[in-house]
């Protein structure tokens, strides 16, 4: 996506790239499966997926007479190693992890002394969860079953707490002739495979079908008939095994008839006629079910509004959205803010809301994995990203929560749950599992039933998060810091402490207090405590760019702008498909939480105000990966230019930053984001903290 596009003027690569490319992943796909290629790789369970206390075995076929091994954990430690002797060209594998948690396992193969080439597959140890209350548990994930997903991976989600699936039956599929409905053999095979399974289908009414106005979408009263007719169709079909019905997907993203593209009036106003239809004609056959509305992606506040003001609420047993972003926090504020909407046009009362798609994608490697097609970095952070985002959601009672995807999907590779789709590379064997999968499982294990309590409060600019629940009357509270802290617990009973991955932490009381030390990654602590607290070490992170974003300039010491002959001016907040972002002076000039864009003689500019006096360091980057001449990145004090860098372009695509200040109460740094030669592909993420240090 080009910076031509309005959409690229604000949005973070992350969500340009999954906006993008959902037009290619989301099509409808033929029914057959993909053919699978050998394997090297078996165990007796599907991926690799041990129950605690269950001994791990896992298979390697090869043609050599030796196969050396080692195993690491999510944080890279070596836990087990050894050689397993070759038998009829199999090497059985059995190491003596026994903790929950994510492991790699390497294998160095050897033949008549020679080595041969590494491989890696994963595996996992995990607790296995039932819910109390199935129903009703918040805890889903993404399945592309209409698109040839295989269902058989049903009973490895169902086995950590996973209770409901959302796809598809599409309508263009169902309906070849109008008024006649027959549903795909995929479709049934997958509502039966569900039903085996004991996990709940969320269905999507997705998309449009060319004999009805047009097939992106209708858009008449007559094409909202048929799309109405096809929900019936839905119900008719499946009965009982419907519960909830999604009126379409991301309605005021990639998916929507031509008509209804011209404006953010006339996706709200088309939609709202479609939805009114559709809940009219499913609950006139099936009052029970709960009709979905709003079909967002990210939470666009004009979009809902719009919805609103119509009467949509009407015609909505719970909103929809899609809160894709680059990091999880800020999202609770969000979704505060679309309750408010909510409260002002439905006479102060909420409707639940549900996130039917929520993950992150990232191609990120290591080193050491270069060109493996491995992604295990990408992974791992999808892995810290899915323990935030939850929490947060279930902090502001967010009724379900689905993950995308359940497994890899070709055009979002690392997003799954499970390695597995039909150009795997990586060679790690069919549903090899990933780290975002043993991350669920923990969180799952520990919240599922809990009930929000509070955030705990922190110190002044903290980027600490603590977040109390109860579960059968068990504190059990999720930690984490966006920037290193420690935390001190202060505690006269027993505790218990659990990483990201599940694994047992040791605790050890010092005078009642213990101290951990916080990162991205989560950790559960569970048990009573009577004060938590974080520890000044001396070092403050008194700002940061993305994490205190605000929609009110000056907010947080913040302020969003351009230069226009040198002079500092104030953009203002304008409505877009997606939300609001700081624009409104033409072009494609406009700051988003982790973008800047550029026009040619008007720079775009976050400035920032201190609070205090003292010396400061300033951390953080400039990226930009278009294909243009890039941009230049200057950070400035008071006025005067005290970095200056070429990003993108004939420079690097990221260009970091570490700068001394020195300052006074007052003291205005400015981050500066100026076109090269043009302004095409100039959409740039940036983030910066400024810290204070004893």
């Amino acid at each position: 996506m080009t910076s031509t596009s309005p959409l690229s003027s604000w949005l973070t690569p992350l969500l340009r790239f999954v906006t993008a490319t959902l037009l290619a992943a989301l099509v409808s796909i033929p029914a057959n499966l993909p053919a699978q290629q050998p394997q090297a790789w078996s165990s007796a369970q599907l991926g690799n997926i041990f129950d605690e206390g269950q001994g791990v075995e896992i298979t390697y076929t090869t043609d050599a007479d030796s196969v050396p091994w080692r195993v690491t954990d999510f944080w890279h430690q070596e836990v087990d190693s050894g050689t397993a002797t070759v038998s009829e060209g199999k090497a059985v594998i059995k190491p003596k992890a026994a903790a929950p948690g994510y492991y790699l396992l390497k294998v160095l193969p050897t033949k008549a002394g020679a080595a041969q080439p590494e491989a890696y597959t994963s595996f996992a140890i995990v607790r296995p969860h039932v819910s109390k209350d199935p129903l009703n548990s918040p805890f889903g994930a993404m399945t592309h079953f209409a698109q040839g997903m295989n269902p058989e991976m049903l009973p490895t989600l169902k086995r950590i707490g996973i209770q409901s699936i959302r796809d598809e039956h599409y309508w263009a599929q169902v309906e070849l002739k109008k008024g006649v409905f027959k549903f795909p053999a995929k479709s049934d095979a997958y509502m039966e495979a569900c039903k085996k399974a004991g996990i709940y289908p969320l269905v999507a009414m997705t998309f449009g079908n060319k004999l009805y106005d047009h097939k992106d979408g209708p858009s008449t009263p007559g094409g909202f008939e048929g799309y109405g007719n096809y929900g019936q169709a839905i119900l008719k079909q499946y009965g009982d095994e419907i519960r909830w019905l999604e009126i379409w997907n991301e309605y005021n993203g990639s998916w929507a008839p031509p008509s209804a593209r011209t404006s953010v009036e006339a996706r709200y106003t088309t939609y709202t006629g479609m939805l009114k239809t559709a809940y009219e004609k499913i609950k006139a056959v099936r009052p029970d079910v709960q009709v979905l509305g709003g079909a967002a992606v990210l939470i666009p506040l004009p979009f809902f509004e719009g919805i609103f003001k119509l009467g949509g609420l009407k015609y909505m047993d719970a909103i929809v959205v899609h809160p894709y972003r680059q990091d999880p926090e800020g999202i609770d504020n969000e979704i505060q803010e679309l309750k408010a909407l909510m409260r002002k046009y439905n006479d102060g009362k909420e409707i639940p809301i549900w996130v039917t798609e929520t993950g992150r994608h990232t191609k990120d490697e290591y080193e050491w994995e270069k060109g493996k097609k491995m992604y295990e970095m990408g992974r791992a952070e999808g892995a810290r990203y899915l323990a935030r985002m939850y929490t947060l959601l279930l902090s502001e009672n967010v009724a379900k929560i689905y993950w995308y995807l359940s497994s890899d999907h070709m055009n979002f590779v690392s997003m799954g749950l499970l390695r597995n789709h039909s150009k795997e590379e990586s060679g790690m064997g069919r549903y090899a599992v990933a780290p975002a999968y043993v991350s669920y499982a923990n969180l799952i294990h520990q919240l599922d039933g809990a009930k929000f309590v509070r955030r705990e409060p922190m110190r002044e600019y903290s980027r600490t998060h603590v977040h109390t629940y109860l579960r059968d009357g068990e504190e059990v509270r999720v930690a984490w810091a966006t920037q290193p802290s420690k935390l001190r617990v202060k505690t006269s009973g027993p505790l218990k402490a659990y990483n990201l991955m599940g694994t047992e932490m040791p605790v050890e009381p010092a005078n009642g207090e213990i101290v951990f030390d916080l990162t991205e990654d989560a950790i559960y602590l569970v048990g009573k405590v009577e004060e938590v607290s974080e520890i000044d070490t001396g070092t403050r992170f008194i700002a940061s760019s993305n994490d205190d974003y605000t929609k009110t300039q000056g907010g947080n010491n913040w302020y969003y702008g351009y230069y226009e002959d040198g002079v500092f001016k104030e953009l203002k907040q304008v409505e877009t498909m997606w939300g609001y972002n700081w624009g409104g002076v033409g072009g494609h000039l406009a700051i988003s939480p982790g973008n800047m864009h550029p026009e040619s003689k008007s720079p775009a500019v976050l400035r920032w105000k201190s609070p205090v006096d003292g010396k400061l360091t300033i951390k953080g980057h400039w990226e930009n990966k278009g294909k243009g001449d890039g941009i230049i990145g200057v950070v400035m004090v008071d006025g005067k230019e005290i970095d200056s860098q070429q990003v993108g372009g004939s420079g690097k695509s990221r260009v970091e930053v570490d700068l001394p200040v020195e300052v006074k109460k007052d003291t205005i740094i400015d981050f500066v984001c100026k076109a090269g030669g043009n302004t095409s592909y100039d959409a740039t993420n940036r983030e910066f903290t400024i810290i204070q240090q004893d």
